[in-house]
């Protein structure tokens, strides 16, 4: 349960940040109709493996493997958790091919957690980019690099060496 509600926050803060005024009602309701797919669906997520549902990224340097993995019609997002510290990009079923980008950028933002002195922080990424590696069969995988910053603060937060793979497929 702490990691749904973490997860709805996380969710939620991403889809503020990353609209503009005229766009808060409509976002609003996206996130509602978001908390309540998010209810409906395994509190845990999906478990990463090494052959199978994957998320690694080094933090400013330090190694970052995600323990589960959101399920992605649930959430809309491709979202890598390892308790409470994650990231969640844009997904889209069709933009699964080799090849695919998505660049970001302060109109669309990619929301991370980490821990920091011991307490939950909230990102986002301004700047950085995810593309599409490899498809194979029902199974997609990518690259990804983000920096980004607290809200009202100069400090910087660097992934890079980001890695995923995902299935189109329902849970394998």
């Amino acid at each position: 349960m702490q990691m749904k509600q973490t997860l709805i926050t996380f969710i939620l803060a991403v889809m503020l940040a990353s609209c503009g005024n005229s766009a808060q009602n409509k976002t609003q309701e996206d996130a509602k109709q978001l908390a309540a797919g998010i209810n409906k669906m395994d509190p845990d997520g999906i478990p990463t493996t090494a052959g199978g549902w994957t998320m690694t990224a080094k933090i400013n340097g330090k190694d970052w493997t995600a323990s589960t993995i959101m399920p992605l019609e649930a959430t809309g997002r491709i979202i890598g958790d390892n308790n409470g510290e994650s990231f969640g990009f844009p997904y889209n079923k069709s933009d699964m091919y080799v090849g695919e980008k998505e660049i970001f950028g302060e109109h669309n933002a990619v929301g991370m957690s980490t821990y920091e002195d011991g307490k939950l922080k909230y990102w986002d990424a301004v700047k950085g980019e995810m593309e599409i590696t490899k498809v194979d069969g029902d199974w997609v995988e990518g690259k990804f690099f983000l920096t980004g910053s607290p809200n009202n603060s100069n400090k910087i937060i660097a992934i890079t060496d980001g890695f995923f793979r995902i299935s189109l497929a329902e849970k394998k």
